[in-house]
């Protein structure tokens, strides 16, 4: 069973997958507290499912671009946890993630998040197959950027405080909230693929996407 892991924004979230299926998972929205609070609820989290650590077969954690702060916490936990359990490790893309919620019925979906300073986490990917591709990579950038890319068929994937600002820019485009989804799910079934293919992290040099420097 793979276990998988997002603290990259403000949500905590987990989710145990088998067999291309979310058996359990967990979203709550912690803030930034993820260090203070991540290895209780995730032993919480397998108790309350009757699970246990033993159970799992690898873990799955979202690398980013996000909080600079919450992607250390995560990857540190899902490396020891790997290392103790002498399990693998594989890592997704935050915004990978959030396309893999974009039912197929669009030619384009934009994931955004925010990255402060008047700027944007973002990567386009075409969403009208039963998987997202990937048509750009991750990038980060102030909406001048957007203007090149989303157009009126876009669908628009971002946090409910961008959605004012974004449906003022693009008024043509549908905004999906991302706020309540759960990108443990999706890291926790692309890690599963992954993990059938033994595409697996080096665990001793696997750090997050920042995509920019800063704290």
């Amino acid at each position: 069973m793979m276990l998988g892991l997002d603290t990259s924004g403000k949500n905590l979230g987990l989710a145990v997958c088998n067999k291309g299926e979310v058996i359990t998972s967990s979203l709550t929205q912690p803030g930034l507290r993820h260090g203070e609070i991540l290895q209780q609820r995730i032993d919480g989290f397998l108790s309350g499912s009757n699970l246990s650590l033993d159970d799992l077969t690898g873990v799955s954690v979202t690398l980013g671009p996000g909080s600079f702060t919450g992607l250390r916490i995560g990857l540190a936990a899902a490396k020891g946890y790997c290392y103790a359990l002498n399990i693998p490790l594989t890592g997704i893309s935050t915004l990978s993630a959030g396309a893999g919620f974009i039912s197929p019925k669009a030619a384009k979906t934009a994931v955004i998040i925010d990255a402060m300073r008047d700027e944007f986490y973002y990567a386009l990917f075409d969403s009208s197959g039963p998987t997202p591709r990937r048509l750009i990579p991750d990038s980060v950038g102030p909406m001048a950027n957007l203007y090149d890319i989303i157009d009126d068929k876009t669908i628009i994937f971002g946090p409910e405080h961008l959605m004012e600002q974004f449906v003022a820019q693009f008024d043509h485009s549908d905004y999906h909230i991302s706020d309540s989804l759960n990108l443990a799910e999706t890291a926790g079934l692309i890690g599963e693929e992954n993990a059938e293919i033994r595409e697996y992290l080096e665990m001793a040099e696997a750090i997050p996407i920042y995509l920019r420097s800063g704290i």
